[in-house]
């Protein structure tokens, strides 16, 4: 078995539960990108990778590293069809996961009996307290619970081929660059400024650090989501004038304070509000 998981804390918590139930033992492939936010559309000059790699060094000008997920998740199928390996991706209710899913059903459609899943949207599990909850990931997951996934195991139906297997077409004309999840294997696109007043509600009038409102709008927002990428937004609101700050917009947000406009004060940076 090939295990497909989004994210390196799932992974480590399937890896750990190996050790804990052989009969789990696989290969896998993380998938490190997050498909819930940036652009997602292709060009024949720009493939998935090229584009989600253009995209975090937007978000990130810093970022070296090169998006490989298509490249890699091609070699698998590959691997797959030549070793007659079945495939499992391992799906939970988040929207990296869901867009995942999605993105991964037009590789598979022509070996309709290579991709199997492990869904445990609506399921519970227990916490290492031994308490009910319900994951939004595997990385909350503990690795003991993972072997009680085993039952999940299901083959992708034809009729899921044919009524899911557009869904990534339709996400790549939307282009957006937000995708919110909304339960089941819904997922709705939204614009790039969808979590702004997440952002702003997480303000006041005097300034902090702006790694604190950072960690206060994720508090705000129901859905897995990258921190990074509400930097680079709170950073574009200092840029545009909706936010006073008191350092260095290009260093990280620990570097520097924000907080609401009051009009006609300059700030640190030279933006004056209007």
């Amino acid at each position: 078995m090939i295990h497909i998981l989004v994210g390196d804390e799932a992974a480590k918590n399937l890896e750990a539960a190996f050790e804990l139930d052989e009969n789990l033992r696989g290969e896998i492939l993380v998938l490190r990108d997050t498909l819930g936010i940036g652009p997602v559309s292709t060009t024949e000059e720009n493939g998935h990778d090229t584009t989600r790699t253009e995209f975090w060094k937007t978000v990130i000008p810093s970022f070296q590293k090169e998006v490989e997920d298509d490249k890699n998740i091609v070699e698998i199928v590959d691997k797959a069809i030549s070793e007659e390996e079945p495939v499992c991706f391992w799906l939970s209710p988040c929207v990296s996961d869901v867009c995942a899913y999605y993105w991964l059903l037009p590789y598979f459609k022509n070996y309709p009996d290579v991709l199997h899943t492990i869904n445990i949207i609506g399921l519970p599990f227990l916490n290492e307290k031994g308490q009910l909850f319900y994951p939004k990931n595997f990385s909350e997951v503990i690795p003991k619970e993972f072997g009680k996934t085993k039952r999940l195991l299901k083959k992708v139906t034809p009729a899921e081929y044919e009524v899911e297997g557009e869904e990534w077409a339709r996400l790549q004309t939307e282009n957006e660059w937000v995708r919110v999840y909304e339960g089941g294997k819904k997922i709705t696109s939204k614009d790039l400024t969808w979590f702004d007043g997440q952002i702003k509600a997480s303000l006041s009038d005097d300034f902090q650090k702006g790694s604190k409102v950072i960690i206060e709008a994720m508090k705000k927002i129901t859905q897995t989501l990258s921190n990074l990428f509400l930097e680079w937004r709170l950073r574009e609101l200092v840029l545009q004038g909706v936010i006073m700050i008191n350092g260095d917009v290009e260093k990280g947000p620990r570097e520097f304070e924000v907080k609401r406009v009051n009009k006609d004060v300059k700030t640190d940076s030279g933006i004056t509000s209007e």
